[in-house]
């Protein structure tokens, strides 16, 4: 019985945690903080470098 209360406590910890590091990225818009600092500007020049074919 102590063992599950203990493993119930852990499960319980980390969630806890879990649940405060998610909330903080929410509060402080990081998500899309990352996507405008750091994964636009590599797609940009992914997409900038290739070849254009505009014929019609």
């Amino acid at each position: 019985m102590e063992f599950v209360l203990k493993a119930i406590l852990k499960v319980v910890k980390i969630a806890l945690i879990l649940f405060v590091v998610t909330f903080g990225i929410y509060m402080n818009n990081l998500e899309n903080k990352l996507i405008f600092y750091v994964i636009r500007p590599l797609l940009n020049k992914h997409y900038d470098s290739q070849v254009r074919d505009r014929r019609v």
